[in-house]
């Protein structure tokens, strides 16, 4: 399952995420300030990035829009954005 994950339901989204064996997780917005503690995929919008001057953590990977609506029209995706 593939997870758009934004700031304000980030506790929710990552709870939900971690009982999930083929999660992924994507920061959106405000989602990118966070560094989350799961041992999963894990991607940041790169416009998002660079919007906030974020500097990501090793793990992270930067991908653009265009490959997250790849993502989302590859996989069932939940929205916590």
């Amino acid at each position: 399952m593939l997870y758009l994950v934004d700031k304000p339901m980030a506790e929710i989204a990552f709870r939900t995420a971690e009982g999930d064996d083929d999660a992924r997780i994507i920061l959106i917005q405000d989602g990118v300030l966070l560094e989350p503690e799961l041992n999963v995929s894990t991607y940041a919008v790169e416009k998002d990035v660079a919007i906030r001057g974020v500097d990501l953590p090793p793990d992270v990977e930067c991908i653009s829009y265009d490959k997250v609506i790849e993502l989302v029209l590859e996989q069932e995706t939940k929205n916590f954005v």
